[in-house]
């Protein structure tokens, strides 16, 4: 049997040191430690524990190629035959240079978790505390990629040690949420809240970060589901309901664009975020390259890397809803001219930093939103509705207060002229929901995993009304509902990761004629 080689040296060949910053975490280049004399200390520990942060920073525009561009929403202005453009046009295959990056980042990150497990639950010249906390991120951490991993690809390999390479076969997908299920229970118990770390480690996973992904990972488990009975679906329904509660100590932040300021980094909306600070991205940016593909372009017609796909998405939010212009620029005030420039093709606003525009694309260091509480807010009404066949008054209330926001409507526990419809049934108020979702998190890598988990996503890029000859969304097939494994690691371990179906390579005998036909 051939080998998948989750080596430990890929991701740990420099170790990471915390720096004390007003700003909240902070990754530097620190000297190496490696073998016998490593982790012995508190510091040791902590060190190990921030390469798995720092193995993030480079992967925000990949994450986001993978999840928006593969939708409705937006468009490639690169070469049609660039990794990047051939995810816009539906045309990926098992080479495809940002499907190959995602799945090599996600096993670093778990072999970095499995390293810190091995290394530091057992080790006794590290306190208790800061065993606590660091075995509670690596936990954190491994269930954060594995949930990625599940959703991209479907069954995927199952490590748990770095020692355990050797011919590793695709694991059920049952086998693998129930991983993340109880990786992230280890991970509450370990982790602190919000309120109890200090500035200077603020950005770190906290037990509103794990509540938040286990609730994410119930719900989107029910809904892709093909063993669940209705009895067991709807328990995951209850149990991503009640994790959502328990996120506290967060706010709506009242203006929309606060949540993308660098002045107010890791504010009281963030749940967790991935760290873009100058001077640790691989080009000595930020390393933020979804502030870079946004607006690379500037203040010009011409394309930049990414845009949305067309103006109807700016035109359909209502006036007055601070997220029209807060998540497309239409008009932006260029500080170089003084006055406000208008573009004929939209932008993505939300990564163009307000207090420096012109030097956003290239200083590229706003952080990556992973979670705000609006989304915490919008799992509450989504799971309510699922688990009680329609909507309850919690679920109301959970997404007017995101909607109240919207529209500057102070303070959000007062109702609103702006709330929803009462009365409104399942299919319904799920509608509205699916609707409220796409305006409040527009390229925030959010969507294809939503129109997979809803088993919309052939059905909404067929009937998205974009030119066919340009940007080929129509061309999407229910292939598309999983990415390919990639060559590169099928031509180390062809018999253990078989390829997923629709793909070059791909085995009938292993993967059913079409696994995917009850999802339209």
């Amino acid at each position: 049997m051939k080998k998948i080689i989750f080596s430990s040296a890929l991701v740990l060949a420099t170790s990471l040191a915390m720096v004390s910053c007003d700003n909240g975490l902070d990754l530097e280049a620190k000297s190496r430690l490696s073998g016998s004399n490593f982790p012995k200390t508190d510091d040791d520990a902590i060190a190990l524990a921030n390469g798995m942060y720092q193995l993030q920073v480079a992967e925000s525009s990949a994450f986001g190629y993978m999840t928006d561009l593969t939708t409705e929403h937006e468009v490639s202005g690169e070469s049609s035959n660039s990794g990047g453009g051939l995810l816009s046009l539906m045309n990926w295959e098992p080479s495809n240079s940002y499907s190959v990056r995602i799945w090599t980042a996600l096993f670093k990150t778990i072999a970095a978790s499995n390293d810190v497990l091995d290394k530091v639950s057992d080790n006794a010249g590290i306190s208790e505390k800061i065993r606590q906390r660091v075995t509670g991120e690596a936990y954190f951490f491994r269930a954060y990629s594995y949930n990625y991993a599940v959703q991209f690809w479907g069954e995927v390999p199952k490590v748990l040690h770095n020692t355990e390479a050797s011919g590793l076969y695709r694991q059920p997908i049952d086998t693998i949420y129930n991983l993340i299920v109880a990786d992230l229970e280890k991970a509450i118990e370990r982790l602190p809240l919000v309120t109890e770390y200090s500035s200077s480690d603020k950005g770190r996973a906290s037990k509103g970060a794990a509540y938040t992904l286990l609730s994410k990972a119930y719900l989107t488990w029910a809904q892709t589901s093909d063993t669940d009975t209705d009895e067991q679906r709807k328990e995951k329904f209850r149990k991503s309901l009640e994790y959502a509660r328990k996120v506290t100590g967060y706010e709506l932040e009242e203006d929309f664009l606060a949540n993308w300021d660098n002045g107010n980094r890791n504010g009281k909306e963030s749940v967790f975020a991935i760290q873009h600070i100058m001077g640790i991205g691989s080009d000595a940016s930020g390393g933020n390259h979804l502030t870079h593909c946004s607006f690379n372009s500037g203040f010009t017609q011409t394309r930049p890397h990414v845009r949305p796909s067309s103006w109807k998405y700016y035109d359909a939010y209502e006036d007055g809803d601070q997220r029209k212009d807060g998540s497309i620029a239409k008009t932006l005030y260029n500080p170089a001219t003084g006055e406000y420039y208008t573009f004929e093709e939209p932008r993505f606003r939300k990564y163009i930093a307000t207090d420096d525009p012109l030097g956003s694309a290239s200083n590229r260091d706003i952080n990556r939103t992973v979670f705000r509480y609006s989304e915490v807010l919008l799992l509450i009404a989504e799971a309510a509705n699922e688990y009680n066949g329609g909507p309850t008054e919690e679920a109301y209330e959970a997404i007017n207060q995101v909607r109240r926001r919207a529209f500057k409507s102070f303070p959000v526990t007062q109702k609103s002229e702006h709330d929803l419809p009462a009365g409104l049934d399942y299919e319904g108020f799920k509608q509205a929901l699916i609707q409220e979702r796409e305006f409040e998190l527009l390229y925030e890598q959010k969507h294809w995993l939503d129109l997979v988990r809803w088993r919309i996503l052939v059905k909404t890029l067929k009937n998205c009304g974009l030119d066919y000859d340009e940007y080929h969304k129509q061309d999407v097939s229910l292939k598309n509902y999983r990415f390919p494994i990639p060559q590169s690691q099928r031509d180390i371990n062809p018999v253990g990761l078989w390829q997923n179906w629709g793909y070059d390579g791909y085995d009938a005998s292993i993967t059913g004629e079409n696994p995917y036909v009850n999802r339209f």
